[in-house]
C-alpha cells in the first residue's frame, strides 16, 4: 500500500491540517451577512430586524463552512494522492490549500482541482433540495437562505472555473495542457496568459456594474467593487506564476547545497553581546547553536539595540528569534524551494545536514546565482 492511501496515517495528517481564517474573509463574510440582512430577508413579511440579522448571520455562516467543503475536498484528494497537506487558508478571493510539494503528474493535479468543484456543486444541488423542495415542512426564511446559499456558492462554482491561476479552473485547464503538451511549464505559460485575460475582463466587468450602480442600487455596488478586486487578483497572480516559472527555469538542477553562505558564523546560546559583536560577518543574522542544534538566530541590530552596559550580561539565547529553525532545508533539496522561504522579512535560510548545520542561503547569495545563471 501507498503512504499516501494508508486510512491510518491519513487520518493523522488530516487532523493536524491547521484552518487559518485570515482578516479581509472575516470582512467578507460580515458584509455578505449584512446584504443578505438588510436587503433580503428584511423585506420578508413578518421578519423584524433582530430576526432579520439572525438569518444574515446563519447565511454567512453556512456559506463560510461551504467555502471550508470545497478546501476540505482538495485536502482529501491530495492526502489520498500521497502529498502532505500543510494548510487551509480563508481569504477574501475564496480558500487555499496549501501543498508541500507540487502533484507528481498531471492526472493527480487534475484530480485534485476537481475535487472542490465537484463537492461545490453537491453543496448547490443540496441547497437547492431543501429550497424547492421543502414545502411546508420548512419556514418560508429557511427555504429562502437555502435558495440564496444555492445561488451564491452556483455564481462561486462558475467563477471559480474560470481558466486562470490561482482558481480551480487554472489548475484544470494547466493539468489538461500538460497531459496534452507533455510540458508543464508550457501549460503553465498558457495558464499565466489565459489568467491575465480573464482578469482584465472581470476588471471591465466590474467597473461596468459600478458605474451603473443606480440600477442595481447597493449590492450591484459591492459585486462590482469585488470584481474589480479579483480580476486585478488574477493579473496579479499571473504576474507572480510568470515570475516564479523564470526562477524555476534559472535554478534548475540548483540544490541548496549549491547555494550555501560558508562565511557564515554560529554561536552557542551562551554567547554574550560583546562576542556577538566582535563577529567578522557580512551578514546580520548570526545563527544560535545548542551544541550541534541549531534553536534560533540573532539579529545584529537587536543587539545594538540595548546599551552597550548590557552587552556582558545579555547572551545569544536571550536575543535570538526562534523562527529560523522553522526554514531549513537539506543540501540536496532543490534551490526553488527557498523563493517562499526568502519571502517578506525572512533574511536567511538553514540548511542542514541532519540536525547538523552546514551553512545558510541568503537573498543575496540566492540574487548572485540567479545573476550568474542556474547552471549546476
Amino acid at each position: 500500500m501507498e503512504p499516501g492511501n494508508d486510512p491510518a496515517r491519513r487520518r493523522r495528517v488530516f487532523r493536524s491540517v491547521p484552518i487559518r481564517v485570515h482578516s479581509s474573509w472575516l470582512l467578507l463574510a460580515g458584509l455578505l451577512s449584512a446584504l443578505f440582512a438588510v436587503l433580503y430577508f428584511r423585506g420578508h413579511p413578518g421578519i423584524g430586524t433582530p430576526a432579520a440579522v439572525g438569518l444574515g448571520v446563519l447565511t454567512g455562516v453556512l456559506f463560510f463552512g461551504s467555502i471550508v467543503v470545497h478546501e476540505l475536498a482538495h485536502a482529501v484528494v491530495a492526502l489520498r494522492s500521497g502529498l502532505r497537506v500543510d494548510a487551509i487558508t480563508l481569504r477574501v478571493f475564496g480558500g487555499v490549500t496549501q501543498l508541500e510539494g507540487d502533484p507528481k503528474n498531471p492526472a493527480v493535479e487534475l484530480r485534485i482541482s476537481l475535487a472542490g468543484p465537484i463537492a461545490t456543486f453537491g453543496l448547490v444541488l443540496l441547497f437547492l433540495a431543501v429550497g424547492q423542495l421543502g414545502g411546508a415542512a420548512i419556514p418560508a426564511p429557511a427555504v429562502s437562505a437555502a435558495n440564496n446559499l444555492a445561488l451564491v456558492n452556483g455564481l462561486l462554482l462558475c467563477l471559480n472555473l474560470i481558466p486562470a491561476v490561482p482558481l480551480d479552473g487554472g489548475r484544470i485547464l494547466r493539468a489538461v495542457l500538460w497531459q496534452c503538451w507533455g510540458n508543464p511549464a508550457a501549460a503553465t505559460r498558457a495558464v499565466a496568459a489565459s489568467g491575465r485575460s480573464f482578469g482584465l475582463l472581470l476588471i471591465g466587468f466590474g467597473v461596468l456594474a459600478v458605474v451603473s450602480g443606480g440600477f442595481g442600487g447597493t449590492a450591484q455596488l459591492a459585486f462590482g467593487a469585488w470584481f474589480v478586486l479579483v480580476g486585478i487578483h488574477l493579473r496579479r497572480a499571473a504576474g507572480k506564476v510568470t515570475g516564479h516559472l523564470w526562477f524555476a527555469e534559472r535554478l534548475r538542477g540548483v540544490t541548496a547545497g549549491h547555494l550555501l553562505d560558508y562565511r557564515i558564523l554560529s554561536v552557542q546560546r551562551t554567547a554574550s553581546g560583546h562576542e556577538l559583536a566582535a563577529l567578522d560577518t557580512p551578514h546580520s543574522e548570526i545563527p544560535v547553536l545548542d551544541e550541534e542544534k541549531l534553536i534560533g538566530a540573532v539579529r545584529l541590530e537587536d543587539l545594538h539595540e540595548r546599551p552597550v552596559s548590557e552587552w556582558g550580561r545579555v547572551t545569544a539565547e536571550h536575543l535570538m528569534r526562534t523562527d529560523i529553525v522553522k526554514r531549513t532545508l537539506g543540501p540536496g533539496d532543490a534551490a526553488i524551494r527557498l523563493l517562499p522561504l526568502l519571502s517578506g522579512e525572512n533574511r536567511s535560510v538553514a540548511v542542514l545536514d541532519g540536525r547538523q548545520l552546514v551553512g545558510i542561503v541568503t537573498m543575496d547569495t540566492l540574487r548572485r546565482r540567479l545573476a550568474l545563471g542556474g547552471d549546476g
